[in-house]
């Protein structure tokens, strides 16, 4: 099973774009903040932590099981565009509960940059497995293009929380699975864009840069996604072999 899509090239051309393979694409459900988790989990499902969702066969179609597992209906039915204090609260059973994704003061779909890590850890320990997860700000300079080279080509997809409006604000989160240098057009990113649109596995791209008024997508921070220990058929098809505040959004 190939990770990488490379392509050869002469000598002081530029490189193609380097994409993650399977990599399942999912239509937004309950927020962009635990669908766009899914996604990541999703490429981690196929590659040796197979019970991270119930799902038949390997290609993690989008099923009520999977929708379940990204938010749940006692989640949906709690929060579902206002918090209803008559019901319970829901148990921890998906991505959206330890995101708390659409919990008061949030609007419905809308999650914390903060809880994205205990999203991570909490719903991949719920289904029997130790994950890390952590986040840096691209304008502290605690995360910057290299961060996502070495990722990417280490086998693991990311997330980002960027602003696709370009007024300064934050208000999506997307699944990260390439990379793309191209010289003097800049640095870019590729993802899915997690839309209403369905499962169409198409990738995006967008320069890499910091959040401005200037532009679209600009990108606030990354979340970094690591089970502990990587499968060996991720450590071994890697390239070469090696590998070495609150914001919100909806």
């Amino acid at each position: 099973m190939c990770l990488l899509v490379l392509a050869a090239v002469a000598e002081g051309a530029i490189a193609a774009p380097i994409v993650l393979e399977d990599v399942p694409a999912y239509r937004w459900y309950h927020g962009c903040g635990p669908t766009a988790a899914a996604c990541v989990f999703g490429y981690w499902d196929l590659h040796g932590y197979s019970n991270l969702f119930d799902a038949a066969g390997d290609d993690l179609l989008w099923t009520g099981n999977v929708m379940d597992q990204i938010s749940s209906p006692e989640h949906n039915a709690k929060y579902d565009h206002e918090d209803d204090p008559n019901l319970p609260d829901p148990p921890m059973t998906s991505i959206a509960d330890w995101f708390r994704t659409s919990v008061d003061p949030l609007d419905y779909g809308w999650s914390y940059l903060s809880y994205a890590d205990d999203a991570f850890i909490g719903y991949a320990s719920y289904r029997g497995y130790e994950f890390d997860s952590w986040y840096a700000s691209l304008k502290s300079g605690r995360f910057g293009w290299q961060d996502l080279v070495d990722e990417i080509d280490a086998g693991r997809p990311m997330m980002f929380l960027v602003d696709t409006a370009g007024d300064g604000r934050t208000n999506h989160f997307v699944p990260v699975l390439g990379y793309d240098d191209r010289g003097d057009e800049g640095l870019w990113y590729g993802v899915y864009s997690v839309s209403w649109l369905g499962e169409l596995e198409n990738v995006f791209w967008y320069q890499f840069r910091p959040m401005s008024t200037e532009y679209t997508w600009g990108v606030s921070s990354g979340i970094f996604v690591q089970p502990v220990p990587e499968p060996l058929s991720v450590l071994l098809l890697t390239i070469g072999g090696i590998a070495l505040a609150r914001r919100r959004a909806g």
